[in-house]
């Protein structure tokens, strides 16, 4: 008796994305991969290897007038804020569900279209006292204290990076990732 051996079918893996306050994982075909905010050059090369494409960056103007290092990169559905010196680390902001196909979340699921429901199950939070998390246009999730800095919207308290839900109504339209109450730009 003979048996053919064939090899076992390679398991489809559906490409995504995933954003926290340290960074982004892609993973697709090839495996997984993953870029800190940290380092501006690996983020950037990442997105390029996962869209295809590394959009010509927009200088950013601060303050009119004013030069500025800051410098956008655009793709459909997410933008990316580096200083040209990569010497700071970058920031996102998500507009849409997806990006060149790849579905985009957090590591709780959340993404663009998400519901407040859903932003409240997992945690999310008014950014500011005197706002409710049924109510408000923002919500915070998760916390990491970053030493050294001061809360600007607790006084007295360490400072801390978390993501930013904006919502219109009671549905997630962007995504921010790492924000802070530390600083005022």
């Amino acid at each position: 008796m003979t048996t053919s051996s064939s090899p076992a079918p390679t398991p489809e893996v559906d490409p995504q994305m995933v954003v926290s306050l340290d960074g982004i994982t892609a993973t697709d075909a090839s495996g997984t991969s993953s870029a800190d905010y940290d380092d501006p050059t690996a983020l950037l090369a990442l997105l390029e290897k996962s869209t295809g494409e590394l959009p010509e960056p927009e200088t950013v103007e601060i303050f009119p007038g004013e030069p500025s290092t800051l410098q956008r990169f655009d793709w459909d559905g997410l933008s990316v804020l580096a200083d040209s010196k990569r010497d700071s680390p970058a920031s996102l902001t998500i507009t849409a569900a997806d990006i060149s196909g790849i579905p985009v979340s957090t590591a709780e699921g959340l993404r663009v279209g998400s519901t407040r429901a859903e932003l409240v199950d997992t945690g999310a939070w008014a950014l500011t006292d005197d706002q409710d998390a049924a109510t408000a246009t923002d919500l915070g999730l998760g916390g990491q204290e970053v030493p050294g800095t001061q809360s600007l919207t607790h006084p007295g308290s360490v400072g801390i990076l978390f993501t930013l839900f904006v919502l219109e109504g009671d549905t997630v339209t962007r995504i921010l990732v790492p924000s802070n109450d530390f600083s005022d730009l």
